[in-house]
C-alpha cells in the first residue's frame, strides 16, 4: 500500500510539472538563473530545466556575445504541465530577444541523463545555487594540461599535449577501397532495376530511420528541406521512402520541391508516380507528373557523371558527392577506442583556437564517421568553430551518406543551412 501511494504521488507530481529548454541560436554562450536557482552556472549554448512547476517562471539570462559586453536579460517563461517548452535566444535588428519556437508533449521527448563528463558547450541540468552570483565560474583546473603525455591514435599518428602546446604528427592513411566499414553491406539491387545508373544500391533501413529521426527533431521547416536534400545527394532511396519522408513537411510547395529533387536519387523510378500521393493540391500533383514525363525515360550508364546527379564510388552502396572532390569514401573508418582518446584530448585543450587545430589534425590524418565528426564539433565551444570543422572534415568522411548527423552539433539554424549549402556546392547541385 505504501508503495502504491508513493507511485501515485510521483505520477501526480509529473502531471503538474513541465520541462524548459533554452538554446542560443546566435552561438553566444549564456548563463541561466531560474526561480532563485542556477540552471546553467557556467556559460553554455543550451540549458535544460526539468520538473519545472506549471505556470510563469521568472528568470535572468546572462549573455556573453562575441562583442565582449555581457548582457543581462530578464524573462518570464511560461511552462505548461506535461509539456516541453522550447525557447531560443535570437538577434533581431541588432537586439537580442528570447522567443518561444516549439512545444511538445514531455512523454515524446524524455530528457536524457546528463553524463558525468560533458563537452564545454553541452547543456546542464538543474543544480544548486552558487553562493556567489558574479562572473562565470572558470573552467576546471583539470582542463589545463601541464604534464607531457602522448596519445597514439594508430601506428602512424601521435598527438602530444603539455605545457609547450599541442603537436600532432603522422601521415594520413591512404584511402583503401577494399577496407572494412562498420556500415552493414547493402542488399543487392532488385531484379528489373529501372533507376538511373548512379543509383544501384538503395540506402539501408537504418539510414532511413536516422534521417527520419533527424528531420522530426528539427523544428524549422526550411532547415528540414536542406537537411533532406543533403541526405539525398549522397544516398539512393526507394519511392516509398520519398513518399514517407515528404509526410514530415507541412507546406505542400516544399513537398513538391523535394519530390522533384529526389527523382534523380530514387532506385525504383518506375513507381515514382506514387510520390504524388504525398501532395495535397491537385495542381501540385499535375506539376510533378509533368516534371516526371519531361525527364528521360531511362539514363544509360556511360563514363563519368550522369547529368547533374552525383557520381558513385567503386564500392556498392557507398555514394560520393563529386568525382572531382572524392573518388571514393575515405577508408578505413577510425576505430572507436582511438577516437575516444583523440576526443578527450580535444576536450582537455584549454584554448579554443588550439582545440580547433587539434580537431582538424585528427580529421586530416584519419577517416572519420559522421557521428565522430559530430562529437568533435560538440567538443568546440563556438558555433563558427564547429561550422569550420564540419566543412573541413567532410571530404575525410568514411560515410558521407550519414553526414546529416553532423547537424546535431549546431544550435543555429543558419549554421545548418550554411553546411548544407557547402555540401551542395561540392555536389554541383
Amino acid at each position: 500500500m505504501k508503495r502504491l501511494v508513493l507511485l501515485s504521488g510521483a505520477l501526480l507530481w509529473a502531471q503538474t510539472t513541465g520541462d524548459l529548454v533554452l538554446v542560443s541560436e546566435t552561438g553566444a554562450p549564456f548563463r541561466l538563473y531560474l526561480n532563485g536557482e542556477w540552471i546553467a552556472e557556467t556559460p553554455v549554448t543550451r540549458a535544460e530545466a526539468h520538473d519545472v512547476p506549471d505556470g510563469p517562471q521568472k528568470a535572468t539570462i546572462y549573455l556573453y556575445p562575441s562583442e565582449g559586453k555581457t548582457l543581462q536579460i530578464r524573462k518570464t517563461f511560461y511552462v505548461e504541465a506535461g509539456m516541453v517548452e522550447y525557447y531560443a535566444i535570437r538577434q533581431r535588428k541588432g537586439r537580442y530577444v528570447v522567443v518561444q519556437f516549439n512545444r511538445t508533449p514531455r512523454e515524446e521527448t524524455a530528457p536524457a541523463q546528463t553524463p558525468p563528463v560533458a563537452s564545454p558547450s553541452s547543456g546542464v541540468g538543474l543544480s544548486q545555487p552558487s553562493p556567489s552570483g558574479g562572473q562565470p565560474t572558470p573552467p576546471p583546473a583539470g582542463q589545463t594540461q601541464t604534464n607531457q603525455q602522448t596519445i597514439v591514435f594508430n601506428p602512424t599518428i601521435q598527438i602530444q599535449t603539455g605545457g609547450g602546446g599541442t603537436q600532432v604528427s603522422g601521415q594520413p592513411p591512404a584511402p583503401q577501397p577494399g577496407g572494412t566499414s562498420p556500415t552493414p553491406a547493402p542488399m543487392p539491387p532488385s531484379t528489373g532495376y529501372s533507376g538511373p545508373c548512379n543509383c544501384p544500391w538503395p540506402s539501408s533501413r537504418e539510414n532511413i530511420a536516422r534521417i527520419r529521426s533527424t528531420l522530426q527533431s528539427e523544428p524549422f521547416e526550411e532547415t528540414r528541406v536542406e537537411i533532406l536534400k543533403s541526405f539525398l545527394r549522397s544516398n539512393c532511396v526507394w519511392t516509398r521512402d520519398v513518399k514517407d519522408l515528404l509526410e514530415l513537411f507541412n507546406f505542400d510547395n516544399n513537398r513538391l520541391e523535394l519530390a522533384k529533387f529526389a527523382y534523380d536519387y530514387t532506385h525504383d523510378l518506375s513507381s515514382y508516380a506514387e510520390v504524388a500521393e504525398a501532395l495535397t493540391f491537385t495542381h501540385h500533383r499535375q506539376e510533378l507528373m509533368q516534371y516526371i514525363n519531361g525527364r528521360p525515360a531511362r539514363q544509360t550508364c556511360g563514363g563519368g557523371v550522369v547529368g547533374s546527379s552525383p557520381s558513385w564510388g567503386g564500392q556498392p552502396g557507398q555514394p560520393v558527392v563529386s568525382s572531382a572532390q572524392l573518388s571514393r569514401p575515405c577508408r578505413p573508418c577510425m576505430e572507436n577506442g582511438p577516437f575516444q582518446q583523440a576526443l578527450q584530448t580535444v576536450r582537455n585543450t584549454a584554448s579554443e583556437p588550439t582545440r580547433l587545430q587539434v580537431a582538424k589534425q585528427i580529421a586530416s590524418t584519419n577517416c572519420l564517421a559522421a557521428a565522430q565528426v559530430r562529437d568533435l564539433c560538440k567538443a568546440l565551444i563556438s558555433e563558427p568553430s564547429r561550422l569550420e570543422l564540419a566543412k573541413y572534415a567532410y571530404t575525410r568522411a568514411c560515410d558521407p551518406q550519414n553526414y546529416f548527423l553532423v547537424n546535431d552539433a549546431f544550435i543555429s539554424v543558419a549554421s545548418k543551412e550554411e553546411l548544407a549549402q557547402y555540401i551542395q556546392g561540392l555536389a554541383g547541385r
